[in-house]
């Protein structure tokens, strides 16, 4: 469903702003207007209008607090934390870019600024990992020190830790649960600051937060729910077969591995038969390597393969295609024991719910939302708010959360 821009990925990502009103993180009149001053199809000028409206809301944000403006402060803050989110989404094949480096800081600059003015318990971490840090944020309920159960988010592949806040935190603060949420390796300042890509193993990293987070105050330890969205319907799962002390788990899309996929992508390349392209591709063939290389011609190519290769530490398509194979459930998804929901948009193009569900032997569930509702595409698109009733109630469902509803007189 196109919302305004003729160029299908920054349409997608003006969506992405949008839900961010919810979270208020966004604001529809400065989405539409600066979503409106781009040029369609320009990175370049996509970086320069949303940085400009994050500078607006971040200097807005600083005068409501000095004049004592709570309220507006936390909002305009969360704003220009969003707003600086998308001025860099569009540039990350190359982490050395200045105007990401900046863009990036700005973006967790501003949204720290607004931790202390929340209506909620925070607490920022760096947890230590392979002689870096993972940084995370749990935040709880005022009554910070009652056991209560825990959201665990671990984020996307685009994500970092300030913008799972604003995509998932804010539907489970309300609702009575904490939310934690960090970032592994490939992902925010792991990547961008500490330089550490994404490994298929992500039980490895995800093991140091866990034990982190049932250190803390007011954290049930049995009550901690996992849910992983976009890139996090693999990680979740991964990290889920190994840590037993799971209560449950939600993907949103699920997903199984890569080789799964690689039929449809050969098929793209004009190469019919794919199990002759992965044996090619395993065996580095040179005139195969070459032939993908061609891939990245463009600007568009170039961002898209670009921050993927980014990410996962891969200077080539070809070691980029084939570090991807690497990431498989095929030895997890049969170890994980907790109930389990799979949620997923009609026409996600991450969605491998269905394969993922036959591989289970937990207790599970798997949802599909429709166009049809509002609620097609990657993590049902706009339609944030039926994914959040549905999550959310089956989670409260699954630990005897739910209540009865009051008696009318």
């Amino acid at each position: 469903m196109k919302i305004l821009l003729d160029d299908t990925e920054m349409d997608a990502q003006l969506g992405r702003t949008m839900i961010a009103v919810s979270a208020n993180a966004a604001d529809l009149g400065e989405v539409m207007t600066t979503a409106g001053r781009v040029v369609d199809g320009d990175y370049d000028s996509w970086y320069a209008e949303w940085s400009a409206t994050a500078e607006v809301a971040n200097t807005l944000a600083e005068d409501a607090l000095r004049g004592g403006h709570v309220v507006t402060a936390r909002k305009a803050f969360l704003r220009a934390s969003e707003y600086w989110r998308q001025a860099f989404f569009f540039i990350r094949h190359d982490i050395d870019d200045e105007r990401l480096q900046e863009a990036w800081r700005r973006h967790r600059l501003a949204f720290r600024a607004a931790l202390p003015l929340l209506d909620c318990h925070t607490t920022t971490v760096e947890i230590p990992y392979d002689g870096v840090t993972m940084t995370g944020y749990l935040f709880r309920p005022a009554d910070a020190d009652t056991p209560r159960p825990t959201i665990l988010a671990p984020c996307g592949f685009d994500s970092t830790a300030e913008a799972g806040y604003v995509s998932t935190g804010y539907m489970a603060l309300p609702r009575g649960y904490n939310f934690f949420v960090f970032e592994g390796p490939g992902q925010g300042g792991t990547l961008y600051e500490h330089r550490r890509t994404f490994r298929p193993d992500f039980e490895v990293p995800f093991a140091e937060a866990f034990d982190w987070l049932l250190q803390q105050d007011g954290v049930h330890p049995h009550a901690i729910i996992v849910m992983g969205r976009s890139f996090g319907g693999y990680l979740g799962p991964r990290a889920t077969a190994f840590e037993s002390r799971v209560a449950a788990l939600v993907a949103d899309p699920g997903q199984y591995d890569f080789a799964s996929r690689i039929g449809a992508f050969a098929k793209s390349l004009g190469h019919d038969d794919a199990d002759d392209f992965l044996a090619r591709l395993l065996a580095h063939d040179a005139e195969l390597d070459a032939e993908l290389e061609k891939a990245v011609d463009g600007p568009r190519n170039v961002e898209w393969y670009g921050s993927r290769m980014a990410a996962m530490g891969t200077a080539t398509v070809g070691d980029f295609l084939r570090k991807q194979l690497t990431f498989t459930l095929e030895d997890a998804a049969g170890k994980i024991k907790c109930p389990t929901l799979l949620t997923e948009g009609e026409g996600d193009f991450a969605a491998q719910g269905e394969l993922l569900f036959d591989k289970l032997r937990c207790e599970r569930r798997l949802t599909t939302f429709s166009e049809a509702e509002g609620a097609g595409g990657h993590c049902e698109g706009l339609g944030s708010t039926l994914f959040e009733g549905y999550a959310f109630d089956w989670i409260d469902r699954i630990l005897g959360r739910a209540q009865a509803p009051a008696e009318q007189t």
